[in-house]
């Protein structure tokens, strides 16, 4: 199960890959068609780049597809930001401006549909009404197509309403709840400018019916003869809509005469179009060019002026009709679409300058965004709340969702912003599929106001989004709610909120339960575990918060590898205790997930678990080693050491003696020290044979030293009279053993027999500054993970040094020395764990040895001793000497083994 779950992770990841690859070259296509035309070489070739990229996407796909939408200037690719360029942020502006929350590609897009896309965005530019107007046309409303628009939108429609524009859908739904405030709104003299109330004139008519109206009969009276046919209600019909659509005509009319010169002006054909109003019209003319002067700063009734005194008409005019009770969504959001089409083409005669920042790339905003926001302004406190409250919260744009809810916040009404945003969540799992389609997009956009209002609110919506996520069955609405739950997720995991988090992944398994493929798609996407590594170190930091320790035990086997990672990243004690501790609390399914990782994972990630094993389940990291070493390269026996001893576990110098003869002979000098460091003198007899010489696959007499330093760290008494005879034994005239053999084995007899060391020592024929370089006790309570098995020597000047590798040659020069090891800077890097030959220049001839190389900060390299013989550590040794200050010829360490070890 855990490979099929890190197989979807990772077709998730390379689907998203392919994803961002395919939008990168939708935006390069696009800046061509424009640029270049859609015919030309260089459209085409790219246009069959970007297409192969998209099926190569889909193809990846369940069949769901995958959805790019908007949030604010965020590009978001089925709900998770696309950290992009300034080219992809101008995308999600031009689309967010358009009122188009997403575009969803499924896989039966086909070629004539992707092409009819490209040609929409060449065609429209950046003028966004145009956008919108090219998309409609180019793919439609099939709900079968391959390529999904979905628009924001205000109020609920069906299909054969779907041609209304965006700001004539706000009405009814968002001012039918109440009309005492409405009337109190439009009475406040400091809310209506000037013009409004100059338009106002038609309303005070005599009631006598234009030309081609007759009166309206019963309570749509009191329209005063606007309306054109008889009936209840219908006295503020269709004969209002027109008085206003030809006046904005006539105002576009007046514009484009006044440009005209002198001599080309027609006078009768202004006065023809004027007697051709009707009355109402006319006089509403009368009153709003005597208006002009009055609105224009300058006195000038230029372009601006105009456009201001057309839309405030409208505005106007719709809130006139809710005032009178003609409340249909229909009636008020057909006329204001209307209006709004006329003001657009006024716009279009007067605004010359917008036309050419449009043409040079500036987003110019449409005039339904301005009609939207001009009329939810209009909209009474208690009507935006009711609505907002309603089971029809998701027709609010999102944007006057974030507006309004930001005004209640910051007015310390929290409650009612926390029920709002609750109410809108639950949109979500509304029996009409329309609603649950444009409350996921609304989400999607509002996933940051959800994460900042209150900390409860993150987990309602995901808890909301998730149940209907797992029981939804139509696959378009699946992927817009799964991008609405990524979205969410993703504001959870960036703002540490770890109940959220565990929400999302509660959620998750519920998905995983009913439909795994889509759970395994979500998963990646979430932003848990790409975020894992920053809550392992909050929880190391102090003390974990019960929430986060849920949202790892949730992600168990994914925190249990991140754990093992960071272990061996560690320099520390005690970040690998808590390291350990923290694995501990996560529950035996981490620890389950090591032991799997061990045995089945390739060696590079199955020696990163043996850190933690060595502390939580020795057994099983014994058998598997014993049985998983002997294929496994040099390196990662050196990994595998180097985890045992960073662990510090108590059973560590037991483990080691029984993997010895299993590990490569280069690591073994290693091996033995850390025997010696662990404090475990029962290990000392597996030294013996080691200290005596007689191991027949020790690399030489390096092998020998390392052991008998061990047996004097470990304080064993049975190595004691082995190592009498190696201190005390002659032959004729000279001592039978290397000089450096007898100075290590009288350093270990300090430790283990200090008496018959002061007797006998001064009669050795050993000197002082030798047997002052004595072997350090290792230190239970030191801060750093590697002990200094010798102290260091500060070179005075730097050694030259070559080390020679399989590679090739380095040049290096040594700053730090000991007997066992140093630290140097190279001219080239020298990659960690690396054997070489080294060569350091002292005297006459350099100074020989094997060595391992090791990571030593950006700027340094360090090497390791592996091998060496007597001879040339006795060079080092007098070398060291001679530079160095000491601070005590003997090691006499108050340190001892555990009461057992001793013999």
């Amino acid at each position: 199960m855990r490979l099929r779950a890190s197989t979807g992770t990772m077709n998730s990841n390379t689907r998203t890959t392919a994803a961002r690859t395919f939008l990168r070259s939708l935006n390069i296509l696009l800046k061509f068609a424009r640029l270049y035309g859609f015919a030309h070489l260089r459209t085409n070739a790219q246009f069959q780049t970007t297409w192969g990229e998209l099926q190569t996407t889909l193809a990846m796909d369940s069949g769901a597809g995958f959805l790019l939408g908007v949030s604010g200037p965020k590009l978001l690719l089925d709900g998770v930001p696309v950290e992009g360029t300034p080219a992809e942020r101008s995308f999600a502006d031009l689309l967010g401006r358009a009122g188009l929350a997403s575009i969803g590609f499924t896989s039966r897009v086909t070629t004539a549909e992707f092409t009819e896309l490209v040609k929409a965005f060449a065609l429209a530019g950046t003028k966004q009404g145009g956008l919108t107007a090219q998309l409609k046309e180019a793919l439609g409303n099939d709900p079968n197509g391959g390529i999904r628009v979905n628009e924001i939108r205000f109020v609920a429609e069906d299909a054969a309403n779907t041609r209304s524009g965006l700001a004539g859908q706000i009405a009814a739904q968002a001012l039918a709840t109440d009309a005492g405030p409405m009337r109190e709104w439009l009475n406040d003299p400091q809310k209506l400018l000037q013009m409004i109330v100059a338009a106002e004139g038609v309303e005070s008519g005599s009631g006598t019916a234009g030309a081609g109206s007759t009166a309206g009969n019963g309570p749509g009276a009191a329209a005063h003869g606007r309306g054109r046919e008889s009936g209840a209600g219908a006295g503020g019909g269709v004969a209002l809509e027109e008085d206003v659509a030809n006046l904005v005509r006539l105002l576009s009319s007046i514009h484009h005469a006044s440009r005209q010169p002198a001599g080309n002006l027609d006078p009768s054909a202004l006065q023809h179009e004027f007697t051709g109003l009707p009355m109402n019209a006319q006089e509403m003319l009368r009153q709003a060019l005597a208006s002009l002067p009055a609105v224009a700063s300058d006195g000038k009734t230029d372009g601006a002026a105009l456009l201001k005194l057309a839309e405030h008409m409208a505005i106007r005019f719709a809130l006139r009709r809710f005032e009178r009770g003609e409340v249909k969504v229909n009636a008020v959001r057909q006329m204001l679409d209307r209006m709004g089409g006329e003001i657009e083409h006024l716009r279009e005669i007067l605004t010359a300058h917008e036309e050419k920042m449009s043409k040079s790339g500036i987003l110019v905003e449409s005039h339904a965004d301005i009609l939207d926001r001009q009329f939810w302004a209009a909209v009474p406190e208690s009507g935006k709340r009711a609505v907002l409250l309603s089971t029809e919260a998701y027709c609010v744009p999102p944007r006057n969702v974030r507006q309004y809810v930001t005004q209640l916040v910051d007015q310390g009404r929290l409650s009612e912003a926390v029920s709002i945003l609750t109410n809108y969540a639950g949109c979500v799992q509304n029996r009409d599929a329309e609603a649950r389609r444009r409350a996921a997009i609304g989400l999607s956009e509002l996933a940051e106001l959800y994460a900042k209002t209150a900390q409860d609110l993150l987990s309602q919506a995901l808890r909301l989004v998730g149940e209907q996520v797992a029981v939804e069955k139509d696959k378009e609405l699946q992927t817009l709610l799964g991008a609405a739950f990524a979205r969410l997720s993703q504001e959870a995991s960036a703002r540490r909120n770890f109940a959220a988090m565990r929400e999302a992944l509660e959620s998750l398994a519920r998905v995983e339960a009913r439909k795994e493929s889509l759970a395994e798609s979500l998963r990646p996407r979430i932003g848990v575990e790409n975020r894992l590594g920053e809550f392992m170190e909050e929880a190391m930091r102090g003390n974990c918060p019960a929430e986060l320790m849920e949202v790892l035990r949730r992600v168990s086997r994914a925190a249990a590898e991140q754990a093992a990672a960071r272990f061996s990243r560690s320099e520390k004690r005690e970040e690998c205790r808590r390291l350990t501790g923290l694995v501990q609390g996560i529950g035996a399914e981490a620890v389950a997930h090591l032991r799997r990782m061990l045995h089945e994972r390739p060696a590079a990630e199955a020696a990163s678990a043996t850190g933690l094993l060595s502390v939580l389940d020795v057994p099983a990291l014994e058998e598997e080693l014993l049985e998983r070493l002997a294929g496994w390269d040099r390196a990662y026996h050196d990994a595998v050491v180097r985890q045992i001893a960073s662990a510090g576990a108590p059973e560590r110098g037991r483990l080691l003696v029984i993997l010895m003869d299993r590990l490569d002979p280069v690591v073994w000098s290693e091996v033995v020290d850390e025997i010696g460091m662990s404090g475990d003198a029962e290990t000392a007899r597996a030294l013996l044979p080691l200290a005596q010489g007689e191991h027949p696959d020790a690399a030489g007499s390096y092998i020998q030293v390392k052991a008998i330093e061990a047996l004097g760290r470990l304080r064993s008494g049975e190595a004691a009279g082995m190592l009498r005879k190696i201190v005390e034994k002659r032959c004729l005239f000279r001592w039978a053993h290397p000089n450096e053999l007898r100075v290590v084995a009288a350093q270990a007899m300090l430790n283990i027999d200090p008496e018959w060391a002061a007797s006998y020592l001064p009669k050795s024929g050993l000197g002082a500054e030798e047997m002052g370089l004595a072997p350090l006790d290792p230190q239970p309570n030191a801060a750093w993970l590697r002990q200094r098995r010798y102290a260091r020597v500060q070179l005075p000047r730097t050694m030259s040094a070559v080390a020679e590798t399989s590679h090739g040659e380095y040049k290096l020069a040594t700053q730090l020395l000991s007997l066992g090891g140093g630290l140097a800077t190279a001219e080239s890097r020298l990659t960690p764990g690396v054997q070489a030959s080294l060569k350091i220049q002292s005297g006459l001839r350099p100074l020989k040895a094997r060595v391992l190389m090791r990571k030593a900060g950006p700027q340094h390299i360090g090497f390791e001793f592996v091998e060496m013989e007597l001879e040339e550590r006795a060079r080092l040794r007098k070398l060291l000497a001679g530079l160095g200050k000491p601070s005590s010829i003997f090691n006499l360490s108050p340190v001892r083994p555990s009461p057992q070890a001793v013999a």
